[in-house]
């Protein structure tokens, strides 16, 4: 109730006035019209374009690497795991073929680190 008379004294709010309107430079500007191109001029493109040899094809990538990236900063504990990845990098990085290892053998360690890292299956109360 006390509000009322306090609403009652506030001037009512005035609009904001518009924004004046730019000046007529913009507006008296006429604008550039572009050339059509000529037919002759189109040709010569599309034979630029067509001249240009294509890149050869990229090899496909190296499957061994996405497999090896599911490594990277992960921790193996010590053991039989740790020793296996140890071996595989030191043939890894023993030169260009990468020392023969093959995507078998990183799969079946990432097979058997996930394997490791598995919590057991809880189990479920049977009799209460």
């Amino acid at each position: 109730m006390g509000k009322q008379p306090a609403e009652k004294d506030k001037p009512p709010k005035q609009a904001k006035p518009d924004k004046p309107a730019h000046s007529g430079e913009a507006q008296g500007k006429p604008k550039k019209a572009k050339p059509a191109p000529d037919a002759a001029a189109e040709k010569e493109k599309d034979k630029v374009k067509e001249e240009k040899p294509k890149p050869p094809p990229r090899p496909p990538a190296d499957l061994r690497l996405k497999v090896l990236k599911k490594f990277y900063g992960k921790f193996l504990p010590r053991g039989p795991l740790r020793d296996r990845h140890r071996t595989l990098m030191e043939r890894w990085n023993s030169g260009e073929d990468h020392g023969g290892v093959t995507v078998e053998e990183l799969k079946s360690l990432h097979n058997d680190w996930k394997t490791a890292r598995a919590k057991p299956a809880r189990m479920a109360r049977a009799s209460r």
